[in-house]
């Protein structure tokens, strides 16, 4: 009675050949292979944290805190960057935080948070420094590094006569040893921590918190005026606004960062690298043509309606089309993004001309756009030159990872999963970076700067660019 009904499920084995059936077992396996090793490439690489179970409301603000730090240790189970002595370090600090979590300042708990999560050294693994201050008191200035001068680059109505101020003091704690206090807040090189303390600076509870001043009452400046008047003055801090726009101390150059309710430092002129603020990536040729000058702002998508890929395609098809005598690539304000968006792009730049491939650089350069000079110089390092201030992170570093928010005192903690070796390489499926292992290995010997040309406050506020001039003088332009 039921052969019928086995002859009728059985007629595609008969009707079709073994070596089919075997190639579609063969192509069904490697789909499913490669699915289950996507898979696993995510929740190897991005594993979100799950909140403590059964954790009621707190009672008492030591509570909360403890909750919190009970949390915190997604960190350290899941950064992959840490050895056993940065172990030991970061769970010692832990352990003065649950010994002092009912005597600690807001200010310090979250510093104290901060520096455990810096013993991992690596700059990926920071917190956010701009979240750490959203909700409290700060002063109605915004400070930026440059070029090693704390600069006053925002003010509210009323301050702009202060914009453009070096800052030499606040309550009497020299500016730089102020920022040498809260340096052990963030992991990483010098050169991208610069673009993130000063954010720290103008909020008094974060200043007591170092002992530099009351957390109450006004707030000593002395400065020297942009016209070289020395100058005294005392700041009241505006009231905590947690869903104000935030802004990297990094990106304020930039006079179209964080305009909204503020005064805005502005530059003379339009310099090249201040034009176009509504694109994160644009072309133009300079120099008669002779130079083709390649503003990287982001390695993701801006809102422009081109994608950077296709950007990426259709800048390296015009280059070829018509080589310049030089390339000049600027990502002094890129923090990074997609670097397999890039890379095709920038590891084809030396072929694109006969002459020198310049990258730009700051401190700001992190992450995807690291990777993509190294993709240049790896190609060309004798005909690449990196021209500007040091970079923002080293040759090895930890990346991918997850942030999340720790829930009572709302700490950015983070971790990375995926290494980089720009100098070594290297191995392991689920210790390399997953989305990218078929661009690497990426190998050079170093990414130091080739010309020292830093970004002053004189020539930002004269509308002028070392970095650009330096390269219009070595091409022999005018």
């Amino acid at each position: 009675m039921l052969r019928p009904v086995f002859r009728v499920l059985g007629t595609p084995f008969r009707v079709i050949p073994w070596y089919v059936w075997l190639a579609a077992v063969a192509v069904a396996g490697w789909f499913g292979r490669n699915i289950l090793l996507i898979i696993a490439t995510i929740l190897a690489f991005h594993p979100i944290p799950v909140p403590p179970l059964f954790q009621g409301e707190p009672e008492t603000l030591a509570e909360a805190r403890l909750q919190d730090l009970q949390h915190f240790q997604h960190v350290r189970r899941n950064e992959r960057s840490m050895t056993d002595a940065m172990r030991a370090r970061f769970d010692a600090r832990v352990a003065t935080l649950r010994e002092q979590a009912e005597s600690l300042t807001d200010a310090e708990f979250l510093l104290g948070l901060a520096r455990a999560q810096a013993e991992i050294d690596n700059g990926h693994s920071n917190t956010s420094t701009t979240r750490m201050v959203a909700r409290f008191d700060r002063l109605p200035v915004r400070f930026a590094d440059m070029a090693g001068e704390l600069r006053i680059l925002r003010a509210r109505t009323g301050q702009a006569d202060l914009l453009g101020a070096r800052v030499e003091a606040i309550n009497g704690v020299p500016a730089g040893e102020l920022m040498a206090r809260f340096r052990d807040t963030l992991g990483g090189n010098d050169a991208f921590a610069a673009t993130l303390l000063p954010g720290l600076m103008d909020a008094p509870d974060f200043l007591a918190a170092v002992g530099a001043g009351p957390a109450e009452g006004p707030v000593l400046l002395d400065l020297t005026l942009a016209g070289g008047e020395p100058f005294q003055i005392a700041l009241t801090a505006d009231a905590a606004d947690p869903d104000a726009p935030r802004a990297f101390p990094g990106d304020l150059p930039q006079p179209w960062v964080m305009t909204a309710d503020w005064q805005v430092m502005q530059p003379a002129g339009a310099p090249l690298y201040l034009q176009h603020p509504e694109r994160g990536y644009w072309m133009e040729r300079i120099a008669e043509g002779r130079i083709a000058y390649l503003s990287l702002r982001t390695n993701f998508d801006d809102d422009s309606g081109e994608s950077l890929r296709d950007f990426a395609a259709r800048i390296e098809a015009e280059l070829a089309a018509d080589p310049p005598h030089a390339i000049l690539v600027d990502q002094r304000f890129s923090g990074g993004g997609d670097l397999t968006m890039t890379h095709d792009l920038m590891s084809a730049l030396p072929a694109l001309t006969e002459g020198r491939v310049y990258h730009l650089v700051s401190g700001n350069t992190f992450s995807a756009a690291i990777v993509n000079l190294a993709s240049t110089v790896e190609v060309a390092p004798e005909r690449t030159l990196l021209v500007g201030e040091p970079i923002g992170d080293r040759l090895q570093f930890w990346a991918e990872g997850w942030a999340y928010t720790l829930p009572n005192s709302g700490f950015r903690a983070r971790y990375s999963t995926g290494f980089y070796d720009l100098q070594n390489g290297c191995e392991g499926l689920f210790r390399c970076a997953g989305g990218s292992l078929h661009i690497f290995p990426i190998l050079v010997d170093d990414l130091d700067l080739d010309v020292s040309a830093p970004l002053t406050f004189e020539a930002y506020a004269a509308g002028r660019d070392p970095a650009l001039e330096a390269v219009l003088g070595m091409e022999g332009v005018e």
